[in-house]
């Protein structure tokens, strides 16, 4: 089951925040998503790189992140088979975008970060 969900200003805020520096553009929308988060998954194993396309102001990128040894989520999903989950891992999704983490938090300069393909 679905709940709708009350997003708080401050989240909301934080989002749109996030979305402006990475994407050098206003949101033309807003809006809310609603999911269900499963109650169970099956770990499938750690995420090697993700391959995502996005737009920078006008231009389109389309982008592949190699994580670092120990940056790496687990893949997960939902026992239906139809959500995917990225679960755990040392990142934080920037400006620049996926950015990798040290154990103590401190950001890994990773030449293999974020290469524009």
């Amino acid at each position: 089951m679905v709940r709708k969900v009350r997003v708080s200003k401050a989240d909301l805020r934080a989002a749109v925040e996030l979305y402006e520096s990475f994407r050098e553009k206003t949101p033309r929308r807003l809006s809310v998503i609603n999911f269900e988060v499963p109650a169970a998954v099956a770990c499938i194993g750690h995420v090697e790189a993700i391959d995502y396309r996005t737009t920078h102001g006008s231009k389109l990128a389309l982008y592949n992140h190699k994580f670092a040894k120990g940056s790496r989520p687990l893949l997960c999903v939902s026992a239906d088979g139809r959500c995917l989950l990225l679960l755990g891992g040392r990142y934080r999704f920037t400006e620049r975008g996926i950015v990798d983490r040290d154990a103590s938090g401190a950001e890994i300069e990773n030449a293999r970060h974020g290469k524009k393909i």
